[in-house]
């Protein structure tokens, strides 16, 4: 079954088939721009930093950082990213 949207919180890993993402971190810039940083683990392991709306390669898929909500509350906050291209079949 396929997974196109994921969505991520404080301590939780989620897997799809062809990888596992994990919020490793969140911050703002010195320009006022919220970053996050995932880690990925697919055939390597993976470190991105991204801000909203920014894509990254996870082997032959695109995905995206499509919005984060709830920060900068410490608990209460949600990443959910979407995948954007999929694998080949």
């Amino acid at each position: 079954m396929s997974v196109d949207t994921i969505r991520l919180w404080h301590g939780i890993q989620r897997s799809t088939e062809n990888a596992r993402f994990a919020v490793m971190d969140i911050y703002r810039e010195s320009d006022a721009s919220v970053r996050v940083r995932l880690g990925i683990v697919a055939t390597e392991e993976q470190d991105h930093t991204l801000r909203i709306g920014e894509n990254f390669l996870v082997g032959d898929e695109t995905w995206q950082l499509a919005d984060l909500t709830g920060w900068p509350s410490e608990d209460d906050w949600v990443v959910v990213l979407r995948r954007v291209v999929a694998a080949p079949a």
